[in-house]
C-alpha cells in the first residue's frame, strides 16, 4: 500500500510540474506561431498535440476560448512591438497575423481605446 501511495504522489507532483493550464500553454505556443505566421487553431492543436475538440473542451473548462487567448496574446505583443521604433506599423500588423493595417488598427483601438500611432507617439514621448 505504501508503494502505491508513493507512486500516486509522484504522478500528482509530476503533473503539477509538467503542465501549466492549457490557456497558459496556448499563450506560449501562440506567440511562437504568430512569429511563424501560423496563428490558427489547427496549428495550435498540432503543437499542443491535442485534437481541436479537446482543446475547445479544456479551454472551456478554464472559462476561455481560442479566440480570446489569441486576442490577449496579440494585444500584449502589439504593445511590445510598438515600443520598438524600428518596426513600422504594417510590420507590427504582419507580425501579429493581420493581413492589413486597417484590421490591426481596428483591433488595437478595441483593446486600448486609441490607434496604434497614438499609442506609439505617447510611448515614445515618455521615453525621450
Amino acid at each position: 500500500m505504501y508503494g502505491q501511495l508513493i507512486e500516486q504522489a509522484e504522478k500528482y507532483l509530476k503533473s503539477l510540474y509538467e503542465k501549466d493550464n492549457i490557456a497558459t500553454q496556448l499563450r506560449r505556443r501562440l506567440a511562437e506561431l504568430l512569429a511563424a505566421g501560423e496563428a490558427n487553431a489547427d496549428a495550435a492543436c498540432r503543437v499542443l498535440l491535442l485534437s481541436r475538440r479537446t482543446l475547445q473542451r479544456r479551454l472551456k473548462a478554464e472559462k476561455t476560448s481560442f479566440q480570446k487567448v489569441l486576442r490577449e496574446v496579440r494585444a500584449e505583443l502589439a504593445i511590445n512591438y510598438l515600443s520598438d521604433a524600428r518596426l513600422k506599423a504594417l510590420e507590427v500588423a504582419m507580425l501579429l497575423g493581420y493581413s492589413n493595417i486597417s484590421s490591426f488598427t481596428t483591433a488595437f483601438k478595441s483593446w486600448y481605446d486609441m490607434p496604434p500611432a497614438a499609442y506609439r507617439q505617447k510611448f515614445l514621448a515618455i521615453r525621450h
